[in-house]
């Protein structure tokens, strides 16, 4: 970017990290549109967004600047263009500027009114009430609001029934993937302005925000193949629309611990018993008959295109909801590497690896104490589906595997669980007897699979 012409404005803080997701997202894009067209000065760079929102897009982009310049529908395209210009070149001259602090960067600076025209999720001269010292706006510096400028040009707008028209923008705690992202999409709109078929602000093939996340989880897993505890990072997703009077925002964020749970099931050993897992969990949803239709490889469905659907593991896993339930249906039916059930349970449900040993541990003995016999195998697994309450489990426990491996190898042996064992990891709460009892079904299930064996009646409904 040529920064000779305007003197008035702080280079750094065009592109830097701030806390703002859209004023990142803005300046990484401005970034790559600096470094594509490097002769550019600042304004001449705005000039040129401008021309893209104007005659490419025809001025579509009510959901980021409401009743801004660019989408007001009495100016004509030249006069669009022109205004928009104008009123850059008058933050470029400090025109109307007043002192004071950012409200994104908290530099002592001189700051500007932004509204719903010019940013994202504001409010307007209409509400000033809904600003501190009822301004006229969020006070913002110039920096900032040539940033937001940019914005469109990163963002993706969702498809689908219910998601439909809603923009997207996903950050990261590491500068670089957030980088990534906003890079991705700046070159394709880009590559396809040059091929003269951009029409619009890119929209993704995703039909919910929890599964553009994940799409992008799984590049980002690609990329950094060596991905470990000292460099994992965080994705949260933006899901927003500014547009009249449904102005909204949606936050998704896959934790730390969520991609680092994802990157050990994208591993060889692991990825096909993943995929066969989420893959019955794909839907589309029918507006018209408001009902959810889920995927199967009977339906007739173009290749991987389902995999762009919405799908209830991901949002349960997004929304902090176990998704154990889910792995003993299907753990019932199909194998299921426990691996990652242990991994899962203690990198992300927090269970302490002496408990998930201890329930690894009773698995195997309840396959000794019962020689292996299938039928009796089957009875139990049903008798831990119909309990209640805690005691159940408790009672089970004591009765039928405790007093029985007393029967088996007598007092003198080592007892299969110590007293530490029973209040320290298998009943820490009184909430933790259901994941308990989930991931000893879960065991048992498997140890079944590795003999050929499936249980042929229907559990009771898992709570």
């Amino acid at each position: 970017m040529n920064t000779s012409t305007y003197t008035s404005i702080d280079y750094d803080w065009l592109t830097k990290p701030t806390g703002d997701p859209f004023a990142n997202a803005g300046g990484y894009a401005l970034k790559v549109f600096s470094e594509t067209f490097p002769e550019d000065d600042i304004l001449q760079l705005i000039s040129r967004a401008t021309d893209i929102y104007v005659d490419r897009w025809d001025s579509k982009l009510n959901t980021f600047f409401l009743n801004s310049k660019i989408t007001q529908p009495s100016f004509k395209p030249a006069q669009k263009k022109q205004e928009t210009l104008k009123y850059f070149k008058s933050l470029l001259n400090d025109v109307d500027a007043q002192k004071g602090f950012c409200r994104i960067t908290g530099r002592n600076t001189k700051v500007f009114p932004a509204g719903r025209d010019n940013s994202i999720l504001t409010g307007s001269n209409k509400f000033v009430n809904f600003h501190h010292y009822f301004e006229s706006g969020v006070m913002l510096s110039k920096e900032m609001l040539i940033r937001m400028f940019f914005l469109p040009l990163c963002v993706n707008c969702l498809s689908g029934n219910i998601w439909g028209g809603n923009g997207c923008v996903i950050e990261s705690n590491d500068a670089n993937v957030a980088y990534k992202y906003v890079y991705d999409n700046c070159s394709k709109v880009l590559s396809d302005i040059s091929k003269n078929c951009s029409t619009s602000v890119l929209k993704t093939k995703s039909e919910a925000p929890t599964t553009e996340l994940f799409i992008f989880a799984d590049k980002v897993i690609k990329k950094r193949n060596d991905i470990n505890d000292s460099n994992l990072c965080s994705l949260t997703l933006y899901m927003f629309t500014n547009f009249g009077a449904k102005m909204n925002l949606n936050i998704y964020t896959l934790p730390l611990e969520g991609m680092d749970f994802y990157r050990f099931v994208n591993k060889k050993k692991y990825i096909d018993d993943w995929k066969a897992f989420v893959k019955t969990k794909y839907y589309l949803y029918d507006k018209k008959q408001n009902k959810e239709d889920y995927y199967s490889d009977d339906k007739e469905v173009e290749k991987n295109e389902y995999i762009y659907w919405a799908n209830s593991i991901y949002e349960k896993f997004i929304n902090r909801v176990s998704i154990l339930p889910e792995i003993q249906k299907w753990s019932k039916e199909n194998k299921f590497n426990f691996d990652i059930v242990k991994f899962y349970e203690i990198r992300v449900r927090k269970m302490k690896k002496e408990t998930i040993n201890k329930i690894e541990e009773m698995a195997n003995f309840i396959f000794e104490a019962n020689n292996n016999g299938i039928e009796e195998i089957h009875k139990v697994i049903k008798e831990l589906n119909n309990f209640s309450e805690s005691f159940d489990l408790r009672r089970f426990i004591l009765k039928k595997i405790v007093e029985k491996f007393n029967e088996i190898h007598g007092d003198e042996a080592t007892p299969i669980i110590s007293v530490k064992d029973y209040t320290n990891y298998l009943f820490p709460d009184i909430n933790s007897w259901k994941e308990t009892r989930d991931v000893l079904i879960i065991a048992l299930y498997q140890k079944l699979h590795e003999l050929n064996e499936v249980n042929d009646s229907e559990p009771k409904n898992i709570e």
